[in-house]
């Protein structure tokens, strides 16, 4: 059972239905708070080193065993290990370890984008005397299982997937861990022994920081997807639907804009033929609104591929040794020059079908530092899309569309389709602002091939945003305002809440008391005789009105005086 299930929620919501717990083995796990980051603490420069102190620490001072590390990327994984090293090279192991039994320490990082064979590594026992220490991401807490492992070093931070409101994005961002996540890591250690766990945080910021469990997904992320589902499942009122975990209003608001922006629904909420078809895709709707209208104007197949590779990981290789990021650096340059030097979407389509015809595609990969894994899902991706693509087109009243043009510019047109949303004008310097209604600024991120170019280019279109000392777009492309003059109208042209259903059904719920009012008073009418209703008219007009509240004061002045009298003949 996983520490970070919230079973009384479950339970719960299907009806009280009763819980099995059938427990598995699990030695005990001492925990250790080393007070290197308090409650007013994050991640900065000596969050590594307080990682890297720990981690030699338990190798010199405790007996045999294998170490895990939780980092959260693989910038943070790869500098670690380079420290490590250095600092396991100068240990002399007759003098400054406590285990006379130990020789050595192995490190192995562990992060999804690494090559299979890199992750094979992790698992295989380290040789006699050698201690192995696996430095990872959360995926060893949640998808793997590392036997051996008897110590664990908790940094207490993870890169979380969550809704910036401001730039209407998914953002991933450095957050502290939930206390579920916590345990779940400590678990780790007393798989196969008794075992310890590090966390270098302090109990106060156990107490102050780390929410008692992970927030759902479904209310911290975008959910255009979900909502897409849901109306296609004819349920329109997706605001009062009764989910687990209920998301924030704001979110289904914003997902509802997007569906409608990409004419995934109409002005009533309601599901478009070109929604029906969105649906079935497996492809966040906006890149499906772009592939569609690529399938319109038959030129499908220059844009599946940048689909494809959008829908995986990222494929570039960044190693952290200078040398070899030099490297990796020409090699990605020249992959951008040959898609024309200006368009990081053009980039993708270029590794994808060069490492498709290459014969050797794993060798290409090693060659031009990019992810082989990556690269072969995103092979078996386009396949599906392909597929879906043919099957919409035979259907009869698909749209057909004709635009005279040079290849590279029809792609821009079909980006613009589903990425308008994501458009941006240059502003100050280097800077752009996003033209959602909110004017972020955004700068080119220095991955892009567009990087240098800032200055030069007018208007861009970006496929997501990295927030880190600034705010980046990430893949990039230049556009011309004509592409998008008549599409941007619709990004501030409607109220979400006529989308949601509800504001519909407040307004006929309203009607019809009013409508049951008006009837009531006919029924009563009906059933009266002239001069009682007479009466009643009378009690209503302004005179009456009048003196009943003369009266009123009357009486209340009365009682008033009463109440003195009695309490001075008390006195």
């Amino acid at each position: 059972m996983s520490a970070t299930m919230e079973l009384a929620k479950l339970s719960a919501f299907f009806g009280n239905c009763p819980i099995f717990d059938i427990p598995g083995r699990l030695y005990p796990v001492r925990e250790k708070f080393c007070n290197l980051i308090g409650p007013r603490d994050r991640e900065n420069t000596a969050y590594i080193q307080a990682i890297v102190k720990v981690t030699m620490d338990i190798h010199l001072n405790e007996m045999a065993g294998d170490i895990l590390v939780f980092l959260t990327g693989q910038f943070e994984i790869e500098k670690s290990c380079e420290l490590l090293f250095q600092m396991a090279e100068s240990v002399d192991y007759d003098y400054d370890v406590q285990d006379t039994t130990l020789d050595g320490l192995l490190i192995l990082p562990c992060y999804g984008s690494m090559t299979t064979d890199q992750q094979r590594r992790i698992f295989l026992p380290p040789p006699p005397g050698i201690r192995k220490c696996v430095i990872s991401t959360n995926i060893s807490a949640t998808s793997l299982t590392i036997d051996g492992i008897r110590y664990v070093v908790d940094g207490g931070f993870v890169k979380q997937l969550n809704h910036n409101p401001r730039l209407g994005l998914d953002i991933l961002e450095v957050v502290p861990i939930s206390k579920s996540e916590a345990l779940q890591r400590s678990g780790r250690a007393g798989r196969t022994s008794s075992g310890k766990c590090f966390r270098i945080y302090s109990k106060d910021f156990w107490n102050q920081c780390m929410p008692d469990h992970v927030i759902p997904e479904i209310k911290r992320t975008s959910l255009t997807s979900v909502v897409l589902t849901l109306k296609c499942l004819a349920i329109h009122d997706v605001i009062r639907f009764p989910y687990l975990d209920p998301p924030n209003e704001r979110l289904i608001l914003e997902a509802l804009k997007q569906l409608y922006q990409c004419d995934a629904i109409d002005r009533s909420g309601h599901v478009t033929r070109l929604g029906l078809s969105m649906v079935e895709f497996p492809l966040p709707p906006h890149l499906t609104c772009a592939v569609i209208k690529a399938a319109s104007l038959d030129c499908e197949d220059l844009l599946l591929p940048i689909a494809a590779m959008l829908s995986v990981e990222n494929v570039f290789i960044r190693p952290v040794d200078p040398e070899y990021q030099k490297e990796a650096e020409q090699r990605h340059r020249e992959l951008a020059a040959k898609a024309g030097g200006f368009n990081d979407f053009a980039t993708l389509a270029v590794i994808f079908e060069q490492c498709k015809s290459s014969g050797a595609p794993a060798s290409w990969c090693q060659k031009h530092w990019i992810h082989w894994r990556c690269l072969f899902s995103a092979f078996r991706v386009e396949a599906q899309l392909r597929g879906l693509i043919r099957k919409l087109k035979q259907q009869s009243d698909f749209p057909k569309e004709t635009f005279e043009g040079p290849k590279h510019e029809v792609l821009r047109r079909c980006l613009c389709a589903g990425y308008f949303k994501n458009v941006a004008r240059r502003s100050v310097g280097r800077t752009f602002c996003t033209m959602d209604g909110r004017g972020s600024p955004v700068h080119i991120h220095p991955s892009s091939a567009l990087h240098e170019q800032e200055t030069k280019l007018e208007w861009i279109i970006f496929h997501e945003v990295l927030v880190t000392t600034k705010v980046y777009a990430r893949i990039v492309c230049p556009i011309r305002y004509e592409w998008v003059r008549d599409l941007l109208p619709k990004l501030h042209e409607f109220n979400a809440h006529d989308l949601s259903s509800v504001a519909r059904r407040e307004v006929r719920e309203d009607a019809r008391r009013r409508w049951t009012n008006k009837e009531n008073v006919k029924q009563l009418k009906d059933g009266i005789s002239k001069d009682v209703l007479k009466k009643m008219q009378r009690r209503n007009d302004d005179k009456s009105i009048s003196d009943a509240r003369a009266r009123f004061l009357e009486r209340k002045q009365q009682r008033t005086q009463d109440h003195s009298d009695t309490r001075k003949e008390t006195g």
